[in-house]
C-alpha cells in the first residue's frame, strides 16, 4: 500500500490552543503571515513626536474611506495597524475606548505603555481560547508621555519598543533602511523623509509605486 505523505502541521493547526510537537502555535503563525501581506506601514521616533506613515493606494474606482491606515487614538497617541482590515478597525475601537475609559476614570491622559499592555494582553488572549483565532494585525503605537515612544504589538501579543520600525509586505527592505539612515535626535521633517523613502523601499518590489497614496501622522510635545 502506497504511504500517503501527511503535512507536519496537520491536526495541530486546527485550533490556537493546541501545541504542535516542536512547540510552535500554527494558527498564530498564520496571523503573523497575514501581516506580511498587508502594503507596508512605517513608524519613526523624531526629537519631538512620533510620525506613523502607511501605504494606502486605492483601486480605479475605489472611493477614500472614512477608516484610514493610520489612526488617531487620543490627543497624545496615533496607530498603524498593518493586517486584516476587520480586525484593525476593531482592535483600533478597542485603543479609543480604553483611553477614553481611563481618562473618565483618573482624570488623565492613559500612559502608552499602559496602553500598548492593554491591547497586547488583548492580542495574547486570543491565542489561547478555544473557538477563536488570533487577530491578523500587528500594530505600530506611537505617543507622547514624558517622551516620544513608539511600540509594536504582534499577532502573539508580544510588545516591543522601537525607534524606528517597519510593518507589512516591504518589511524587510524597509527595516534595511531604517537601521541604514536613522539618526538619533532626528528632526520631524527628516523623520517624515525617512517614513516615505523606507515605504518606496519596501513596496517598489510590488508595482507601480505612488507616493501620493501614503498616509502621515505625527504626534508631537505639547500640542495635538
Amino acid at each position: 500500500m502506497a504511504e500517503i505523505d501527511i503535512p507536519a502541521q496537520m491536526g495541530y493547526d486546527r485550533a490556537a490552543v493546541v501545541f504542535s510537537p516542536e512547540g510552535r502555535i500554527y494558527q498564530v503563525e498564520y496571523a503573523l503571515e497575514a501581516v506580511k501581506l498587508s502594503k507596508t506601514s512605517v513608524g519613526v521616533v523624531f526629537n519631538d513626536g512620533v510620525v506613523l506613515a502607511a501605504y494606502s493606494p486605492l483601486s480605479a474606482l475605489q472611493l477614500p474611506s472614512k477608516f484610514g491606515k493610520v489612526a488617531k487614538i487620543d490627543d497624545h497617541i496615533i496607530a498603524a495597524p498593518c493586517g486584516l482590515t476587520g480586525d484593525a478597525r476593531i482592535l483600533i475601537d478597542y485603543l479609543r475606548m480604553q483611553a477614553q475609559i481611563n481618562k473618565l476614570t483618573y482624570g488623565e491622559p492613559i500612559d502608552v505603555f499602559v496602553l500598548a499592555k492593554k491591547v497586547a494582553d488583548r492580542m495574547q488572549l486570543f491565542t489561547q481560547v478555544g473557538g477563536v483565532r488570533p487577530y491578523g494585525v500587528s500594530i505600530l503605537l506611537g505617543g507622547i508621555n514624558n517622551e516620544p515612544t513608539l511600540y509594536e504589538i504582534n499577532s502573539s501579543g508580544t510588545l516591543y519598543k522601537w525607534k524606528a520600525k517597519s510593518l507589512g509586505r516591504g518589511e524587510k527592505e524597509a527595516q534595511k533602511y531604517l537601521e541604514k539612515n536613522y539618526k538619533d535626535n532626528i528632526g520631524e521633517e527628516n523623520a517624515k523623509k525617512l517614513a516615505t523613502t523606507a515605504i518606496e523601499r519596501g513596496e517598489k518590489k510590488f508595482g507601480k509605486f505612488d507616493k501620493k497614496a501614503i498616509e502621515i501622522l505625527v504626534v508631537k510635545k505639547n500640542s495635538k
